[in-house]
């Protein structure tokens, strides 16, 4: 029998929902605050200590974990219409995608290398190996998200809504592939907007003071050059063909004289 440490399966179920949330909020391109999602892994790392109780009925079990996640979700992103659900779902497949490798992984190892009890699991080996094994199932995650990407369609037409600072700007949106800009700092995609279009929202602020004000390297097919970055309060994006109005977490870039906001089509996956 496999003996099970309180501290290491709550530092183990800490870990692994802190980096489950993380793909969910890159799967949907959510804005995720480092704080929020310590502390929702936190809290859902507690319901690991349900493999310590005798076995539960099955339904109670589901139930359990559907309260798991739904709580770790919603205090990690709050409640947003129409996100909340697919970021829960993303939530699930990661899970799912982890829970699936880990079972490849005991099946062909020593058994008590993985302790299953109440839909809870505890791993008898190393940190470094649960890195390894977080790492690879993050991998397959954004290679699944790549190929899905590859699928989108562009030929729809947008509205990107920006606000800033009580201010809020409404500009035309153009889907382009072309726009890989990604901020280095954050990781999130690159929105670039005309310096014009962006005057009736940054008319009170000179750009270098500007939140999350920064350069970002880029270039194009006749220049290169930097571009400044800012950080604004909130980013949606709508469909004028659907009507369907989504937020997404996104950076602002200042370049260009075109009147339209440039993303790319992932932001909307």
């Amino acid at each position: 029998m496999t003996t099970i440490y309180v501290d290491v399966l709550l530092m183990q179920s800490l870990y692994v929902n802190y980096f489950l949330l993380r793909a969910a909020a890159r799967m949907t391109h959510s804005r995720l605050h480092w704080l929020r999602c310590l502390t929702a892994a936190l809290l859902s790392s507690l319901f690991s200590l349900l493999i310590l109780l005798p076995p539960l009925p099955f339904a109670l079990q589901l139930l359990i974990k559907l309260i798991a996640a739904a709580t770790a979700v919603t205090m990690a992103f709050g409640i947003h219409r129409n996100l909340w659900a697919k970021q829960l779902l993303c939530f699930f497949l990661s899970s799912f995608l982890l829970a699936g490798l880990l079972l490849a992984v005991s099946s062909h190892t020593a058994q008590g290398f993985a302790v299953w009890g109440n839909s809870c699991w505890y791993l008898d080996f190393s940190l470094l190996h649960l890195i390894l094994f977080t790492a690879l199932a993050y991998s397959l995650l954004h290679l699944l998200h790549f190929f899905h990407s590859k699928h989108h369609h562009t030929s729809d037409s947008y509205q990107v809504f920006i606000r800033y600072q009580g201010k809020t700007t409404i500009l035309d949106g153009l889907a382009d592939t072309g726009n890989t800009l990604t901020d280095l700092f954050s990781g999130v995609p690159v929105i670039v907007c005309g310096e014009i279009a962006l005057t009736t929202l940054l008319s009170d602020s000179p750009i270098e003071w500007l939140k999350g004000y920064r350069l970002l390297p880029c270039e194009t097919i006749t220049a290169q050059g930097l571009l400044p970055l800012f950080r604004p309060d909130e980013v949606c994006i709508r469909n004028c063909s659907t009507g369907k109005t989504r937020a997404v977490d996104a950076m602002i870039g200042i370049g260009g004289t075109q009147n339209s906001a440039i993303f790319h089509p992932k932001l909307l996956l």
